[in-house]
């Protein structure tokens, strides 16, 4: 046995153990999104980083322990550099959260979107409608696809539009697929741009927004 202290709590696991199942039988735990125990071990996500007692952070799911070794799960330079592996992520993930067999409420991107504080899933991935039950795809001009997640999607719930009160989102290629799909389900962008003032007249981007989903609207984006 190899004795290891995760947030300074002592732990034993077997010899050629890896520091997540240090962390898990300590009763912590860390965000993985690649790992799969026994089957891929190849940290290609870097999301379980923790930073050793030297100040190294490392991949909790491939780094194996040692005697001795300290591992901490939830520092703030942990945090940050976890953010910024999150934020390049979803840098290169097509987010087209209407037709995703996971929206929801069952995304683990979209949990640690939420928890890390990160802009880029609509609130479509919390949407609980489907197929023909998507507001959009009954004429309803709903700002879900432009509108920043992590409300829990109360108002598609009660079955009503989202109004964009948690702001909107502003990267480009989420407002386009969001311009695709108004244009789609024959959305007129007139009333998406009243509803979008209800909450975001003051906001810096607003212009940006409107910009981007007009011209994609009027015939495809430019390039």
């Amino acid at each position: 046995m190899v004795k290891v202290y995760v947030n300074d709590k002592e732990v034993e696991v077997g010899e050629g153990s890896y520091i997540i199942d240090a962390v898990i039988k300590a009763g912590y735990s860390v965000p993985t999104l690649c790992f799969f125990k026994g089957i891929y071990r190849e940290a290609s996500c870097r999301i379980c980083i923790v930073e050793l007692g030297n100040g190294r952070l490392v991949p909790a799911c491939a780094y194996p322990v040692s005697e001795g070794l300290r591992v901490y799960t939830n520092t703030e330079r942990v945090r940050r550099n976890r953010r910024v592996i999150l934020e390049l992520i979803l840098a290169s993930h097509k987010i087209k959260c209407q037709s995703c067999p996971r929206k929801g409420g069952f995304c683990q991107l979209l949990d640690l979107a939420r928890e890390y504080g990160v802009e880029g899933i609509p609130v479509c991935a919390e949407c609980p409608l489907h197929g023909n039950e998507c507001l959009l795809v009954r004429g309803e001009p709903c700002l879900g696809p432009i509108t920043i997640a992590g409300c829990g999607s109360p108002c598609t719930r009660e079955g009503t539009i989202c109004i964009g009160c948690r702001g909107p989102i502003t990267r480009r290629d989420v407002l386009v697929e969001a311009a695709r799909l108004y244009k789609e389900h024959k959305i007129p962008l007139e009333e998406v741009f009243s509803k979008m003032k209800l909450f975001w007249n003051n906001h810096p981007s607003l212009d940006k927004i409107y910009n981007i989903l007009l011209e994609t609207y009027n015939g495809g984006e430019k390039k």
